[in-house]
């Protein structure tokens, strides 16, 4: 096969629109320029003469990076476009919508959950302070009472936040990042089928081992909120089987 007959056989080179270039180019003066939140990028105008193109082409660009999350428009005479930092919620909405094309169920989910949380709690620790901890044991109390009034659903959703709350207190953010983003997966997108007293034993559960959690971070104990923190992730995942729990099938929506 000649050179000639070869390239007419390859599948066509698929053209880059020019607003897509600009935006790529963008992002990567945001990085090499090292720009930080609440920056503007060169007004309109200065782009237009820079890559020599029309203002449509610049504000198509533009607009690509801002539901990107990269950056936000601001209007008037002085506004343009600001480097604002990427959301969790975009990211994670990213995530999603690359999993809705992907079986999702909950052995794959827990099998990374365990081991992201034990590393959670080990990462945090001994450097939760007076402040953290009674946030802590405050979320105790309003899944307690959530539980006790019936309220299922906003217990269930308070019993992650108390990982969430974890997760602020971490400075490692990609393991914050992805413990937030599995717990929103949790709280937004499962459904049970189980009975109500599986339920409620699952919410006691939490409870227990969420009280146990507070009194081994108060210790500064770290082998005992590994051991704590991993016997809860085997219990919760035994829980989600046991009601029969699934994964809604729509992940593109969030909600």
């Amino acid at each position: 096969m000649s050179a000639e007959e070869a390239g007419a056989s390859a599948s066509p080179l698929r053209r880059i629109k020019l607003s897509d270039q600009i935006a790529e180019d963008l992002c990567r003066r945001i990085a090499r320029e090292r720009m930080e939140p609440g920056q503007r990028l060169p007004n309109e105008q200065k782009l237009m003469q820079h890559y020599g193109c029309a203002k449509g082409t610049i504000r198509e660009a533009l607009k690509a990076l801002e539901v990107q999350g990269l950056v936000a428009m601001r209007p008037g005479p002085n506004g343009g476009a600001e480097i604002r930092p990427v959301s969790i919620d975009a990211a994670a909405q990213q995530l999603r919508r690359f999993l809705h094309f992907r079986r999702l169920d909950f052995a794959q989910v827990y099998a990374v959950r365990r081991e992201l949380e034990v590393a959670l709690g080990l990462d945090v620790a001994g450097r939760l302070d007076a402040e953290a901890l009674q946030r802590l044991e405050e979320n105790i109390l309003a899944c307690e009472a959530a539980f006790a009034a019936g309220e299922h659903a906003r217990g269930r959703s308070l019993e992650l936040t108390f990982h969430d709350l974890l997760c602020d207190a971490s400075d490692n953010a990609l393991l914050a990042f992805m413990c937030r983003f599995i717990n929103s997966l949790l709280r937004d997108l499962v459904e049970f089928q189980g009975s109500a007293t599986e339920y409620a034993a699952f919410g006691a559960h939490n409870l227990e081992s969420h009280r146990q959690l507070v009194s081994a971070f108060r210790a500064k104990d770290a082998e005992a909120v590994g051991r704590i923190m991993q016997e809860h992730m085997c219990c919760a995942e035994h829980y989600m089987r046991r009601l029969d729990a699934s994964f809604r099938r729509d992940l593109l929506s969030g909600r």
